[in-house]
């Protein structure tokens, strides 16, 4: 069996983070992209520090409110995912958890969700990227 843990989960800088999982014998971390924004260190860094303490990098997240959006929106959604496929590139991770959309300004159109999470999908595979969804 393998374990994983959230940095989300483990106070201090990513870093530390990923030094108290590797001391408690977790195999891997998912990273949470505020405790990636808030290190100093660069992608690299934080991977080759990962595989130094025996850890994989297992799924990055999240990437929010990806569906059921009008198209103009979407088209931001689809901006905001290629970054992130670019950066999980540099950790060499291949895992992005998408969640469902929370937000207000929604259309409760399920085909709409559908053609848009395969859109997103279709991006991801080009970067080779697997999407896990939460429904929220």
């Amino acid at each position: 069996m393998k374990t994983s843990i959230a940095t989300v989960c483990v106070s201090g800088t990513l870093a530390d983070k990923l030094h108290a999982c590797a001391a408690a014998g977790f195999d891997g971390v998912e990273i949470f992209e505020p405790d990636l924004l808030a290190a100093p260190e660069s992608p690299e860094e934080i991977a080759a520090l990962a595989a130094r303490l025996g850890l994989s990098l297992d799924l990055y997240q999240p990437l929010r409110d990806v569906e059921g959006v009008d198209e103009e929106t979407f088209a931001g959604v689809l901006r905001r995912a290629e970054a992130k496929f670019r950066l999980m590139r540099r950790l060499g991770m291949d895992l992005v958890l998408c969640c469902s959309n929370v937000a207000t300004a929604t259309i409760d159109d399920d085909a709409v969700s559908a053609s848009q999470l395969r859109r997103l999908g279709d991006l991801a595979d080009g970067y080779g990227i697997r999407i896990a969804f939460e429904a929220l």
